[in-house]
């Protein structure tokens, strides 16, 4: 009886500064119901993460929330898959609204997985870049590969689900996107495997905040399956059950942040005051320093020669002049205010001897502290004000220049931001190109040390993941060369993992303008290899020992297109079948064809292959091996070769050895005996065939050979199906077939033969 299951979670969420107005959202979002019937009907759990502004993402997230709450525990009769589409249907249906309403800056940026646990059954799909990854003893599973959906159809948002069955102890860890900028995907499956969830997560805790000096919003989910006893006989553990990473405080990023929305206004204010400064200084101050300037200059000569009679139009200052009085009071109201009596003039009681510098003191009322300045020479001033006053002029001079400036000062500010937002975004690259850079080398050492332990399997599925990833940073500017070294290393231990070896064969023969470039075989009678042309029936031979190519025959008079071909050796004879249900023979003795007498039923076989003198027909779309005897006029009527309740539909060659091979599309192999299906199958593979070729197998011959076309490769396996090794050559394009005699092989690619030693 299959145990009912519940799930022990924990979970890890960040949480950012609330003036991070861009970075978005993560949460995660479990219900375990409280009523019976609920509960029967299964647990939900969601981990949701949106790149958009807070309060859009925020929106987005409780709507999936609630659509998908709300649907799922609607109709408590129906099955939960039913509940989990209807939900899905749901959630869509209001996403679609939303978008409709405006709020579209969540479409390609939502990264959610959406789950539902019912008894032992786990339910996924899924959304943007949040993972899912089931954990089992020591085997890690992607379940969420591939059932991402559509990224601008709201409506397709959610419409993959992936379905399978949870056994006591295995672990699912759900993770948003940015989780594995920190730590690789091996270091977050040792973590959950080793420990409880709720140990894991804080031990997950502390590795993100101890790697990161930033907090994006990210999220974890671990849920461990167990069973309901064992739940209920657990002690309240230390840990608890939900973390949350605080952002660092940097005082000088959030003063920034705070800022961001008045940028805009404190440039134009300081652009603003630029410009009303520079026209101040054009319309004020320069005239006030050209005026005098000249006064300066003679106060400074004066006390730089205290001995010099003074200059008697220093006096003029004192002269009842337009002037003068401009300069003593521009308060006054008229002229006659600020006349001076004869009475009152200040030179009047001053004795005849004084200096110079005496007067000036006098008339100017300065203070002492400016006979400081005797030893400075001003006269750049002048031209400094001079010059000052032309550019402003110039630039300033009209309406247009303003708008030149401002446009300018936009630029700048423009280009300002650009320059930020643009180094901002290249260290992210560069931290991403540089965390999976770590991530591949990480997967190349657990390939290598699986590789050590003779665990190819292993080795391989790590090693390919690793090169995978170091083949997307080779043009990389900062990693670039790095990867490329570490591809080197990974390609050579993929090799020796998945039992590669490399061949470089020469041209055997060229039988092209015979064959053809898709030809039936080779087949070996006698001393001689022949090929059948797929198109018109011709038939090259090749010699084994000199590689001459000759005619045997020449587009003969047949029925139809020949679907499939093989050779009975013990006649020296090629049969084939064509798409009109005719039998032929070709004597490679007189190389004379004749059609060949049968009674019954002529299926169209996609292979054919022989025993002693009798004929084995394969029947894909039906699942069919079909065997014929030889009579003295031909073949008698067909029989099923399949005795049990089995078949061999979808499958794509048949090679005999007194027991039946089928190979399938899919890649396996299924072996019969006496018409029964034998326990059989392919076994230590390092990689997975998906488009297999054409099988071969005699009877002397103790290996099986498997073409790979897509691969450029011949598989070998011996006769219990383990795998041996893999021969592979770019010049093994297209294989048709191969043929196997003692260590050599002949491989016809492209109408070309090759020769191999094995």
């Amino acid at each position: 009886m299959r145990k009912k299951l519940i799930a022990r979670t924990a979970k890890l969420l960040t949480e950012s500064k609330r003036g991070h107005k861009g970075k978005g959202v993560a949460i995660t979002y479990e219900h375990i119901p409280k009523d019976l019937d609920e509960r029967n009907h299964g647990s939900i759990y969601a981990v949701i993460n949106i790149t958009t502004p807070s309060h859009e993402a925020e929106e987005v997230t409780e709507l999936i929330i609630d659509a998908f709450h709300g649907e799922y525990y609607q109709d408590l009769s129906r099955d939960p898959l039913t509940s989990f589409e209807a939900a899905l249907s749901k959630v869509n249906e209001e996403l679609g609204e939303i978008t409709h309403q405006g709020n579209i800056n969540w479409l390609k940026n939502l990264n959610a997985i959406l789950a539902v646990l019912s008894d032992s059954t786990l339910h996924v799909t899924k959304a943007g870049k949040t993972e899912a990854y089931l954990y089992r003893g020591s085997k890690s599973s992607h379940i969420s590969e591939g059932l991402g959906g559509d990224t601008v159809n709201p409506l397709r948002t959610f419409i993959n689900i992936a379905s399978g069955e949870m056994a006591e102890g295995d672990k699912v860890a759900i993770i948003t996107p940015g989780v594995l900028f920190h730590l690789s995907k091996d270091e977050l499956q040792s973590y959950v495997q080793e420990f409880q969830p709720r140990v894991a997560i804080s031990h997950l805790a502390d590795l993100l905040e101890g790697t990161s000096n930033e907090v994006s919003p990210n999220a974890i989910l671990i849920l461990e399956a167990i069973t309901p006893e064992v739940a209920s006989n657990e002690t309240i553990e230390e840990q608890p059950d939900e973390v949350w990473i605080s952002e660092p405080n940097k005082p000088v990023q959030n003063a920034v942040d705070a800022s961001a929305p008045f940028l805009k206004k404190i440039w134009l204010v300081l652009a603003a005051s630029w410009l009303g400064l520079v026209a101040l200084t054009q319309d004020k101050v320069i005239p006030v320093l050209s005026a005098s300037y000249g006064g300066w200059a003679d106060m400074i000569g004066d006390f730089r020669n205290p001995n010099k009679p003074p200059k008697r139009p220093k006096e003029k200052i004192l002269v009842e002049t337009d002037e003068s009085l401009s300069i003593i009071d521009k308060r006054a109201e008229n002229f006659e205010d600020l006349k001076v009596n004869e009475s009152e003039d200040p030179l009047a009681n001053m004795p005849k001897k004084s200096t110079g510098q005496e007067i000036y003191i006098k008339e100017s009322q300065q203070k002492p502290k400016w006979l400081k300045l005797e030893k400075v020479n001003f006269s750049f001033a002048q031209k400094f004000g001079n010059n000052l006053n032309k550019a402003s002029k110039k630039l300033l001079g009209n309406r247009k220049n303003i708008l030149v400036v401002t446009v300018l000062l936009v630029l700048v500010l423009g280009g300002s931001i650009f320059v930020v937002w643009k180094n901002k975004n290249n260290n992210e690259d560069v931290k991403l190109a540089r965390a999976s850079l770590t991530e591949a080398q990480s997967k190349y050492e657990v390939g290598q040390n699986a590789l050590a332990g003779g665990e190819n399997k292993s080795a391989a599925d790590s090693l390919n993941q690793a090169q995978s990833i170091a083949e997307g940073l080779i043009k990389n500017k900062t990693v670039g060369d790095d990867a490329s070294a570490l591809l080197e290393k990974i390609k050579a231990a993929l090799n020796k993992a998945e039992g590669v070896v490399l061949v470089n064969p020469a041209v055997f023969a060229d039988t092209k303008n015979i064959a053809g470039n898709n030809s039936f075989g080779p087949y070996l009678i006698g001393t001689s290899l022949y090929l059948i042309n797929k198109d018109n029936g011709s038939i090259a031979s090749v010699s084994t020992k000199s590689g001459e190519v000759s005619s045997s025959l020449d587009s003969p008079k047949i029925s139809g297109k020949i679907l499939a071909a093989t050779a009975v050796t013990r006649r020296d004879v090629l049969v084939f079948i064509t798409d009109q249900g005719n039998i032929y023979e070709f004597d490679t003795v007189d190389n004379k064809v004749t059609e060949q007498d049968t009674s019954g039923d002529i299926e169209k076989p996609v292979a054919m292959t022989s025993f002693s003198t009798n004929i084995y027909t394969l029947d894909s779309v039906n699942g069919k091996v079909y065997k014929r005897l030889k009579t003295s006029t031909g073949y008698g009527r067909r029989t099923e070769y399949i005795t049990d309740s089995s078949d061999v539909k979808d499958s794509a060659s048949i090679a005999t050895d007194s027991s039946i091979y089928a190979l399938l599309n899919n890649g396996s192999l299924v072996k019969y005996l006496a018409g029964k299906k034998q326990d059989f199958g392919l076994n230590n593979m390092p990689f997975s065939l998906t488009k297999p070729g054409t099988v071969f197998a005699l009877e002397d011959l103790k290996n099986i050979y498997i073409t790979d076309p897509q691969g450029k490769r011949i598989v070998v396996f011996d006769d219990t199906g383990r795998f041996v090794n893999q021969l592979v050559s770019d010049k093994f394009n297209n294989i048709a077939g191969v043929y196997v005699i003692d260590k050599t092989g002949y491989v016809n690619a492209e109408g070309k033969l090759y020769k191999i030693s094995f």
